[in-house]
């Protein structure tokens, strides 16, 4: 058997006796601790990864001549992913908007699908996430359409914005620098917004508050993930420090949370995290 890896003749030891399962699976354990990932496996022009184990696995390796496999990177598999959920919230609007029935109800048997996508990409779910599978899970073309107007213009501008999100999350893996600049604008915003928690607190406008904070933390994650793609080895030493003082006063702040003290929480916003926040806009802004 000769094994082919993107076209490349791969030097790979097979035992006398091994099955074109095993093979498989020996080569699945290769990639183990590797960012690339088993994307196709096709002998003779048949797809293997998405026919029954069970018509295959058990083929001796002496009667495969050539096995055609394809690896991709994860950042890839995760880009095309985030592609596909695109297009089907880019349907799903147009279906809704078109009054088209039978392409909505096609799509909404597939929801879970997208549900189980977007757990993989963003696997704190965001408040848009939840409220998207609030709104349409177990729901039937029918009554979608059948929703007044305001609602079916809620659920449009919902629509929109978890496109905007996942388009964000698509640019973070094909251009993290681009993405982190963004982020860096920002950041402006979001200082501004948590320096008057205190006061929102104060007024009894929790609501407003809690809103302000679970935009500073979508933002915080998102400021992350970018800072570990770009430098992955923690080799920017001035922002690792930045980061592990930062969470020192994020433990504060979640045990505020937990003992529900509204004027600690204002009071670490507004005077720990918003000033550091600024160093880091500040920081970013000599990076990008």
């Amino acid at each position: 058997m000769v094994i082919q890896v993107n076209n490349q003749n791969l030097d790979f030891t097979i035992e006398r006796d091994e099955t074109l399962g095993e093979v498989v699976r020996d080569i699945e354990t290769w990639l183990e601790g590797t960012d690339l990932v088993l994307y196709s496996v096709k002998h003779e022009d048949r797809e293997l990864l998405s026919t029954p184990y069970e018509q295959w696995g058990a083929t001796p390796h002496t009667e495969v001549g050539t096995l055609d496999v394809k690896v991709k990177h994860t950042r890839e598999l995760a880009a095309l992913n985030l592609q596909t959920i695109l297009e089907y919230l880019d349907m799903l609007e147009q279906s809704i908007t078109a009054g088209n029935g039978e392409r909505l109800e096609e799509l909404l048997s597939g929801f879970s699908a997208l549900v189980e996508s977007l757990g993989k990409h963003f696997p704190t779910s965001e408040a848009s996430l939840q409220t998207l599978t609030t709104l349409f899970e177990n729901s039937k073309a029918g009554q979608v359409l059948a929703w007044a107007e305001e609602k079916q213009q809620q659920a449009l501008k919902l629509i929109e914005l978890v496109f905007s999100q996942v388009s964000f999350r698509l640019q973070e893996l094909q251009d993290p620098k681009a993405a982190l600049k963004t982020l860096t604008g920002a950041l402006t915003i979001c200082i501004e917004e948590i320096s008057e928690i205190s006061i929102l607190l104060q007024t009894g406008k929790d609501r407003r508050a809690m809103d302000t904070i679970v935009r500073f933390s979508e933002l915080s994650q998102s400021l992350v993930r970018l800072v570990a793609s770009i430098f992955p080895d923690n080799s920017n030493e001035k922002l690792q420090a930045f980061y592990q003082d930062l969470n020192g006063v994020l433990s504060e702040l979640l045990e505020a949370f937990t003992a529900k003290d509204s004027v600690l929480i204002g009071d670490l916003m507004e005077y720990e995290i918003a000033p550091r926040l600024e160093q880091l806009r500040t920081f970013l802004q000599e990076l990008t």
